[in-house]
């Protein structure tokens, strides 16, 4: 059976990394490249990953990778850069492209317009999963995934720089959503099923604070040094 072409944004996080699992193993779409959006400091926009580890994820999962660079919390940069992609992709043939939302209706319904405003089709393999399962469904299948950001406002900072395992969601406070949904903390996934090998890497120990303003809660982010 011939495979629909698809494009899939991929932050190096969890929720992305568990969307490119399940769209491979369902052997329905060709995935023809990863999208990652970064900062002018090519940093991932909310996990504060230096590119060059999503990068290494991308080429041990196997599939090439696109950047959308704009400024930090820039907006209209996303939106520009996104288009960009979808006409790029769009002149080969590719019309869909995949997102790892789970339940924000708002952000679905903002991808949704902006995607198919450009002749594009907005695909959300994850929507609608419960957010308790999907990141014990994560866990059960092996994935092994470093905290790299969290919300001060929401999380100890002892939080930061811990597995993504069984105890870290039981420690979780009953206020914080299980995969984190509105913020509270971000991933990065350096090994697991669709990874040929593992993602070399340790951690900075100083946590660095980015000040809150009109669009997040101070967040409390460790660098994610490759080895």
């Amino acid at each position: 059976m011939l495979k629909e072409k698809i494009i899939a944004c991929f932050s190096g996080g969890k929720d992305s990394t568990y969307m490119l699992h399940k769209m491979l193993k369902e052997n329905k779409y060709e995935v023809v490249s990863l999208l990652t959006t970064v900062t002018t400091d090519d940093e991932t926009s909310g996990h504060m990953v230096d590119f060059k580890l999503i990068q290494a994820q991308a080429e041990s999962i196997g599939i090439p990778l696109y950047k959308i660079q704009y400024p930090l919390y820039n907006g209209k940069g996303f939106e520009k850069g996104l288009i960009d992609a979808m006409n790029f992709f769009g002149n080969q043939g590719i019309s869909k492209i995949a997102f790892g939302d789970l339940f924000l209706e708002d952000c679905i319904e903002y991808k949704k317009n902006l995607v198919e405003s450009n002749g594009y089709e907005l695909i959300l393999p994850l929507a609608g999963i419960n957010t308790k399962q999907l990141v014990q469904e994560f866990i059960d299948l092996g994935y092994k995934a470093k905290i790299v950001s969290i919300r001060l406002d929401k999380l100890d900072p002892s939080f930061l720089g811990r597995d993504l395992d069984q105890k870290f969601i039981e420690d979780l406070p009953d206020d914080v959503d299980p995969c984190g949904e509105f913020g509270e903390y971000h991933s990065f996934v350096y090994n697991g099923d669709i990874f040929s090998n593992p993602i070399q890497l340790d951690l900075e120990d100083e946590m660095f604070v980015l000040p809150a303003n009109q669009f997040f809660s101070e967040v409390g982010y460790k660098r994610v040094v490759k080895v």
